[in-house]
This record gives structure tokens, sequence and C-alpha cells, in this order.
């Protein structure tokens, strides 16, 4: 996948953390791929690796996504690392969702001093827009629609830690 370069200098985001209240709100849909929308695609890859590469020398695990309204950005975009590329994945509808599928969810926005366990779908087709404004089908198994369903719940003001007693406990 090609996300769109550029010109702009490349920023490393500041990443909201709860209980900011940018983290809470419904986010607004992306109606046409910009220069705006793009230069916020490069931001957010800078921030996603500036992070990995912090979260490697901590005892936080590796985050492999991020949703605008992380980055105080209140628009339907996020950042996946599914397959191994990262998406930049656009405007998304989740068509279909199968079983269940249980494990440990960490958030970059959420400072937990324990493991959180998350019922989420085993399996998922999501509907989205590339950045370069094409239609794409994508359907993923386990973790890794957990995780596009943990990416896809930032845009709909929904945090790991909203999730409380529905939770599994702790195995």
């Amino acid at each position: 996948m090609h996300l769109p370069v550029s010109t702009k200098k490349q920023n490393v985001l500041r990443i909201l953390e709860h209980p900011h209240p940018g983290l809470s709100g419904v986010s607004e849909e992306i109606v046409y791929v910009d220069d705006t929308v793009a230069s916020l695609i490069t931001d957010m890859i800078s921030t996603l690796q500036y992070r990995t590469l912090v979260d490697f020398f901590t005892v936080r695990s590796i985050p492999r996504g991020l949703a605008a309204p992380q980055v105080g950005i209140s628009k339907r975009l996020i950042l996946c690392g599914l397959h191994g590329s990262l998406k930049g994945m656009i405007n998304h509808e989740i068509i279909e969702r199968k079983e269940t599928y249980v494990d440990n969810d960490d958030c970059i926005s959420v400072k937990e001093e324990s493991k959180m366990y998350i019922k989420r779908s085993n399996h998922v087709t999501v509907k989205y827009k590339t950045p370069e404004n094409e239609e794409k089908l994508l359907v993923v198994r386990n973790d890794a629609a957990a995780l596009l369903e943990h990416e896809i719940d930032h845009l709909n003001g929904v945090l790991n830690i909203d999730y409380g007693e529905n939770s599994p406990p702790i195995k």
C-alpha cells in the first residue's frame, strides 16, 4: 500500500491520555482525502514509529495502531499494522463480525496498571477507503480483528476501560 507522501515536515504528535475529553466523542467522516489528511497520515505514522521505539525500551507493549482522536483530531482515520504492513484506513464500516476472541487489550491512551482482557470479534470484515480514495474490503481474524475493533472504538469515543465488567476476568 502506498501512503501519500507530504512535502510537509513530519511531526511527532502528542498522544492524548484518558480522561482527556477529545477521546470520548464520535469522529466525523472524511469527505475527501486532501493535503491536510495526507499530512495527518504522515504525522500519525511518525508518531506511531516514535512510540514504538519508546515503548520497546519500557515495560509497555509495542503499539500496532493509532486512531486520529488519540492525537486530538476527530476524524474517522486509523493506522493499523496488519499482515506485515501499515494500513491507513478511512471511514470504516464493519460489515460482518463472527465468533469471540479474548486477549489482552493495551491502549497507548490509557495507563492501566494491570492487564485488561476484552471480548472482541474473532472474525471481522470491514469496508474502508484508502488514502488514495479507493474503496477496499478487508477480512481479518484473531488479534488483527481485535486490533481493528480497538482502533475503530476510538473513532466512536470508546476506550478499552469502558468495557469494565463486560470484560472477562484476568486468567
